[in-house]
């Protein structure tokens, strides 16, 4: 008797801090481009990280319609590749570019040119993290035909 009721009292427990957990489950959100700093080293890293940011998502967009998207799987495969490439090459530079914005004077330029830093990095690792995924699905929908 005793078993049943702690087995009914743990299981209660578990499903409350389940369903008080599931609101604060995180969504996929995009990062949004933060505005010119007047720095052109970093306004140019920005830029160019958000470019290919939004290019990977547009990618992505295309590969969640499978429909449409397999006639030009092998142009969206090199145009990853490709991207795959960039991202590596951007993630390099992105300490310097970090270094260089932390010695804007005055203070709250540099301050606000870090932050725009800081999110240009973190759009390229996302874009990096989505990538593989993207290269499966291609392959995926290949397997498919």
């Amino acid at each position: 008797m005793i078993a049943f009721l702690v087995v009914g009292v743990s299981s209660t427990t578990f499903a409350q801090k389940k369903e008080k957990n599931k609101g604060k489950e995180k969504e996929a959100k995009a990062i949004e481009r933060p505005e010119k700093v007047g720095h052109a080293a970093t306004d140019d890293f920005v830029n160019s990280s958000f470019n290919l940011y939004e290019k990977n998502q547009k990618v992505a967009a295309q590969l969640s319609d499978a429909a449409n998207s397999v006639s030009d799987a092998e142009g969206i495969k090199k145009d990853l590749d490709g991207q795959m490439e960039e991202v590596k090459g951007l993630l390099g530079k992105s300490k310097d570019v970090l270094t260089e914005a932390k010695g804007i004077t005055p203070k709250t330029n540099s301050m606000k040119a870090v932050k725009a830093v800081n999110a240009a990095t973190k759009a390229l690792n996302e874009t990096q993290k989505n990538i593989p995924g993207q290269l499966e699905a291609i392959k995926n929908q290949g397997a498919t035909e």
